[in-house]
């Protein structure tokens, strides 16, 4: 791409919709809300993911049913994301860091913190920006036994209301169709 063609009013609002699913997926997963993240991916998308090559939309699912029974909540914050459109395709890469909260077989917790990259394709059908592939790199991982009490005070006085995967979330508020009347 060259440099001016990436300020063009166009592909600005082309980068920004790609942005936009990226973050979209990372809600998805943090909320365990399958459709929204299903969303982000075509239905023939493929994912690399680890433990997982194949469909994408298998992946979640798989995932989900995963994640419901092993950690109590992720956490995903996106960083330095890198987008190039190339008519109806793009190619992104975009910086993660990921906080997993383990139920350990004991039933005791333990926190994961990890970092890594999403090399992705996009593809732009009927108008829509989605993941048509994507490759998930862990770049580094730190495992901590043991997790502060949940609903705790965190400091004197303060115990967080902490996010949640249920309706309770303030996330759903924003997701919801009309949500300055909730």
């Amino acid at each position: 791409m060259n440099a001016q063609s990436q300020y063009d009013p166009t592909t600005i609002a082309d980068r920004l919709a790609i942005q936009d699913c990226i973050h979209r997926n990372a809600l998805g997963n943090d909320l365990l809300d399958v459709e929204l993240w299903k969303s982000t991916y075509w239905p023939d998308a493929y994912e690399e993911h680890a433990w997982y090559r194949g469909n994408a939309h298998v992946f979640v699912e798989q995932t989900a049913q995963s994640l419901r029974t092993e950690m109590d909540t992720t956490w995903h914050q996106v960083g330095n994301v890198l987008i190039e459109v190339d008519g109806d395709t793009a190619k992104a890469i975009s910086y993660f860091y990921a906080y997993c909260r383990l139920v350990l077989p004991d039933g005791a917790r333990s926190d994961l913190f990890s970092g890594g990259r999403n090399v992705d394709r996009f593809e732009r059908r009927s108008g829509a920006w989605k993941i048509a592939r994507r490759i998930n790199k862990g770049d580094w991982v730190r495992f901590a036994e043991g997790s502060f009490p949940w609903g705790s005070e965190a400091i004197k006085g303060y115990a967080p209301r902490l996010g949640c995967r249920d309706s309770d979330d303030p996330a759903r508020m924003f997701l919801s169709p009309n949500p300055i009347s909730r």
